[in-house]
């Protein structure tokens, strides 16, 4: 079941399993719910520190670019200015979307971890992996290694998802999910961009040069697929 279908249907009746699946769980039957959980959080934050890694890269690159931009100005080279001032454009379009995702983690991360303490399996977790999903498809062509394993952990948690949806009672639907993905987001993407003109000066204004404010806007669920 893809996550969609799962999510809109999430207190109708379970799917029945495949003779493969069957034969799968039997080989390899799937571990305690709260390992997989604890598991998830594990692997989540080893990517969140990557993309912190990758984050700090970019903004010593960008201090370098932005600084030949202004001599470039200084010494009234205003075309080298130009191609210096795009270039930084083009890095800061990736740290918008590094910083989206990573606090878009942080989100995801807070809800596992409050799963841990509650055990509310609906509330906490089902956001979490829509927006999980959601996030990770940025990161596809920038950072492949960080779009798998963001992948395999969003199976692995539908998978718990799945272990708990017979038993448990319905009480989030599928759009409530939606929305509290959609949420989680929202809020990164805010975050994001108040911690970029925090951490990123503002470039000169040059014609044919894009502005701070020309850069990526606020990601969905839907635009992250």
């Amino acid at each position: 079941m893809s996550l969609e279908r799962w999510s809109k249907s999430w207190g109708g009746p379970s799917k029945r399993q495949t003779i493969g699946e069957k034969f799968r769980n039997f080989i390899n039957p799937p571990g305690p719910i709260r390992h997989q959980v604890v598991n998830a959080i594990y692997r989540l934050t080893a990517q969140i520190n990557k993309l912190e890694y990758s984050l700090s890269k970019l903004q010593a690159y960008d201090k370098q670019l932005f600084e030949k931009t202004v001599n470039a100005l200084i010494e009234g080279d205003k075309a080298k200015a130009r191609m210096y001032a795009n270039e930084v454009a083009e890095i800061r379009k990736m740290a918008k979307i590094i910083l989206t995702v990573r606090h878009a983690l942080e989100k995801v991360k807070i809800r596992l971890d409050t799963y841990l303490i509650v055990g509310d399996v609906q509330a906490n977790l089902a956001p979490a992996v829509v927006a999980l999903k959601g996030v990770a498809g940025y990161l596809k062509g920038m950072m492949p290694d960080v779009f798998t394993e963001l992948m395999e952990i969003d199976e692995a948690l539908q998978a718990t998802m799945m272990q708990t949806a017979v038993a448990a009672p319905a009480m989030v639907g599928g759009e409530v999910v939606t929305e509290e993905a959609q949420k989680i987001l929202k809020d990164a993407a805010i975050v994001a961009e108040q911690r970029l003109k925090q951490n990123f000066p503002e470039l000169p204004v040059l014609e044919g040069a894009p502005t701070q404010s020309g850069l990526p806007g606020q990601a969905s669920v839907e635009e992250g697929k």
